[in-house]
């Protein structure tokens, strides 16, 4: 799923549904412009409108639901109206099916995460577009298509996630509301691990990456192990893997290696190509492999990072161009023998 219509989105896991007015007064410390009805959606007939940058019609929408979150995101038989929303982007433009279940199984950082995905049983959604909310897009979708422009030359990825957290801030208290989820990130946090998390990139200036991405492990074939981030394509950038041998290397210096090798390229006009080295756990050097589709789910373009240090990892974690159909076997989602605390900040 591309960036078109939204191109941000986030969501917080509810006990229960909320009112809309209860939301109003929430967000009163925002612009609301609006309400917009739906007549297709009976689980979320409205959606709050508020501005974020009305000089080019960017606004962010507010969509309660009275349902819980579609993790399958829906079938074109069996649930066609959840199918046509997600290829629309209504759940996150970054969304992938088993987002939710992934976030859970590799939710480190916030070990009640494992159960949220049975508890929740409605959800909010909050998602920014520059195209919907407005009179004026109101008006362009009578026009001439040709003329909407999707995503203003100056938009800024980080400034909008970093608007949606704020917004999120203001509404996890809520009694109803259990934790925060980011669907392109696979991240979920509680109230208390979001605070921290950003007052702990507040003290150091630095982005709040690890409560918009994750970190995941994947056990592989014999003491091979794959590790990756998902969400960086919520800042435009290429997601990181690793692949490593786990009697030689500690994951919590793989991580590292990952999460510094993303700061790098959000912080720098560079990037990695096929063949560049860096310094890496071990000490030694770690060579970059420019693949077209990732290990694991959701599927997108990675750098995939391994060791220079004469071993030899398995096949099916050197490939480029995709996975078979098998691949998924090859890992396990639950390592059992992880340190939980290499995941802590």
């Amino acid at each position: 799923m591309a960036k078109g219509l939204f191109t941000q989105g986030v969501c917080v896991l509810l006990r229960k549904p909320v009112s809309l007015e209860t939301l109003r007064e929430k967000l009163s410390g925002f612009e609301i412009v609006g309400v917009q009805e739906s007549v297709v959606d009976d689980a979320s007939p409205e959606t709050l409108i508020i501005n974020y940058r009305p000089e080019v019609r960017g606004h962010m929408l507010v969509t309660p639901s009275t349902e819980p979150w579609p993790d399958d995101m829906g079938d074109p038989e069996s649930a066609p109206e959840i199918f046509v929303a997600w290829s629309l982007g209504q759940f996150g433009p970054l969304a992938f099916p088993g987002c939710l279940q992934r976030a859970s199984e590799q939710s480190w950082a916030w070990e009640q995460g494992e159960d949220v995905g049975k508890e929740h049983q409605a959800h909010l959604r909050l998602l920014i577009s520059y195209v919907l909310g407005s009179e004026e897009s109101n008006e362009q979708e009578t026009g001439d298509s040709d003329d909407v422009v999707l995503i203003p030359d100056d938009y800024d990825p980080m400034a909008e996630l970093r608007f949606l957290t704020k917004a999120v801030s203001a509404v996890l208290d809520l009694p109803e509301a259990i934790c925060y989820f980011n669907p392109g990130g696979e991240v979920l946090r509680d109230e208390n691990g979001l605070r921290q998390g950003l007052n702990y990139a507040w003290n150091y200036e630095l982005p709040p990456l690890d409560m918009w991405t994750n970190v995941r492990l994947f056990r592989a074939e014999d003491s091979w192990a794959m590790m990756d981030t998902v969400g960086m394509g919520q800042l435009d950038l290429p997601d990181m893997e690793a692949v490593y041998n786990t009697q030689k290397y500690e994951p919590a210096e793989v991580e590292r290696f990952l999460r510094n090798a993303s700061l790098y390229l959000l912080s720098s006009d560079e990037h990695f190509d096929d063949g560049d080295t860096a310094d890496g756990p071990g000490n030694v050097s770690w060579n970059a492999i420019q693949c077209d589709e990732s290990l694991s789910d959701p599927p997108r373009e990675t750098i995939r990072w391994v060791p220079d240090d004469d071993s030899e990892p398995p096949e099916t974690l050197l490939r480029r161009n995709g996975r078979e159909e098998d691949d998924d076997e090859a890992f396990d989602r639950e390592p059992d023998d992880l340190d939980d605390e290499a995941y802590e900040n």
